[in-house]
């Protein structure tokens, strides 16, 4: 194993962050602190001490780039949070949000990963993706090769390639989707169209937000809320508002929004186009972020 010491951003909190709902391959903490996950096809331990964090890698390059400069770069350690909270405004709600969930940050994801585990995530709770998605690594993931003999058997194995996916047939694949026909279908129809060069990740993420979600939502089982969980967390577009229940309620209740003048318990597809400009109005042009904290702060009931 790999290992080193990356200087920590102020505020930052690495519980907040690999625990948001954001990533599903992570496992942590155990009682001396440490989080184990996969990220980037290589096992990781992480722990926070103060203002550092200790990492041990499994690989010693990612993708061209040593173990820690990935790993910068992956949490996103780089952000400049000061200015993303200026765009925020003064409503309590989201003070109390930053406050309770203090350091939490977005995680840049690898898009099909992240793609694959949001078609996962549609009505599930977060173990349940976790344990789907744990299955479907074990099943169709690659050993991952330099592991420590004690890592748990859901993290042995890398994510699976889309070239793997592609080749399946979703009945193959159902009984690794909690047994959903329609979702097993997904994620090889998106597997095939990456595949067949129908979904070029660079191009999306060089589009506007708008005209990404557009695209991504031409594409089997992709709503506007998939749509908007891949733009954000994996192709930096931080403009996408991921809209549920529990954010919807925060604008509704607390920032006044309503659509055609009614005021409604739940979004509708229609309200996307409204609720996304609302929000930019609302916090700047860095609007997702507020999502994720308004999610987490209210899916938790910290409110209360």
């Amino acid at each position: 194993m790999y290992q080193g010491w990356i200087l920590l951003p102020k505020p930052y909190s690495l519980e907040h962050t690999l625990l948001s709902g954001q990533v599903f391959r992570w496992l942590g903490p155990d009682l001396r602190g440490w989080f184990e996950g996969v990220a980037g096809g290589v096992f990781w331990s992480l722990r926070q001490e103060g203002g550092r964090l200790h990492w041990r890698c499994s690989g010693g390059r990612i993708q061209g780039q040593r173990c820690g400069e990935w790993l910068r770069d992956h949490l996103r350690l780089d952000d400049d949070m000061s200015s993303w909270v200026k765009e925020f405004g003064s409503k309590p709600i989201i003070l109390k949000a930053l406050s309770s969930l203090e350091g939490m940050r977005l995680i840049r994801q690898e898009p099909f990963e992240c793609a694959v585990s949001y078609l996962y995530a549609q009505g599930l709770s977060v173990k349940a993706i976790q344990s789907a998605i744990a299955k479907l690594c074990v099943r169709y993931g690659q050993p991952i090769p330099g592991l420590p003999a004690d890592a748990p058997m859901p993290l042995r194995h890398a994510f699976p390639s889309s070239r793997t996916l592609a080749g399946l047939k979703p009945t193959a694949l159902r009984p690794f989707a909690n047994n959903n026909m329609p979702r097993a279908r997904h994620i090889v129809h998106l597997a095939r169209e990456v595949e067949g060069g129908k979904i070029d990740w660079g191009r999306l993420k060089g589009l506007s937000c708008d005209e990404a979600r557009t695209e991504l939502k031409e594409r089997e089982g992709i709503g506007p809320k998939i749509a908007d969980c891949i733009l954000l967390f994996s192709l930096d577009h931080l403009s996408a508002f991921p809209l549920d229940r529990w954010v919807y309620r925060a604008m509704r209740d607390h920032y006044g929004f309503k659509s055609g003048g009614a005021v409604r318990e739940a979004p509708t597809p229609s309200q996307y186009p409204e609720m996304t400009a609302f929000a930019r109005q609302e916090f700047g042009s860095r609007c997702g972020v507020a999502s994720e904290y308004l999610f987490l702060y209210l899916r938790s009931g910290l409110e209360a």
